[in-house]
């Protein structure tokens, strides 16, 4: 038995012992497998792209991408572009979450993203890179997320991000 077949019988039995109690599980079987296909902290956002649902593709992002499900307040707030094309629809969600400190801190690396604003490494410094509108490369990333608390203040307050 392979661990996709065990995970599935398992969200299985817990979603019967769910609809027993009237209650339902917040999360698809189809997304709770998806999680088990990926690296942790690496997301590919090429293959996420092969999603064409628009609101299956806001949750995976913010698995994928934020490690947690999207929450209530920011699944409302992504229905109304719903109706965009995917390809359209997803470039926003990528580009916004992409850009949110908690992206930022929860250091998750993505490869092949089609939607990226640079064409050699994509990626931007949260906090440096958005406020001061500079691209960066993910190298320099690299060395921004080693760098020691007090360099980092340093590095955003001459940045003009550290205000």
């Amino acid at each position: 038995m392979k661990d996709i077949d065990i995970y599935s019988a398992v969200y299985d039995i817990v979603d019967e012992n769910m609809k027993s109690t009237g209650q339902k599980l917040p999360i698809s079987k189809e997304l709770v497998l998806s999680t088990t296909l990926i690296k942790p902290c690496q997301v590919d956002i090429l293959k996420l792209s092969r999603e064409r649902n628009n609101e299956t593709f806001v949750r995976k992002a913010y698995i994928f991408m934020l490690n947690r499900q999207i929450d209530g307040e920011a699944l409302r707030a992504w229905k109304p572009q719903y109706k965009l094309p995917p390809e359209e629809f997803q470039h926003n969600v990528v580009t916004t979450v992409k850009g949110s400190e908690e992206f930022f801190k929860n250091q998750v690396r993505m490869y092949n993203n089609i939607y990226s604003e640079n064409t050699s490494f994509g990626g931007r410094l949260s906090g440096i890179g958005r406020t001061a509108g500079i691209p960066v490369s993910e190298r320099l990333l690299k060395v921004y997320r080693k760098m020691p608390p007090f360099m980092k203040k340093a590095a955003k307050k001459i940045m003009g991000a550290g205000k």
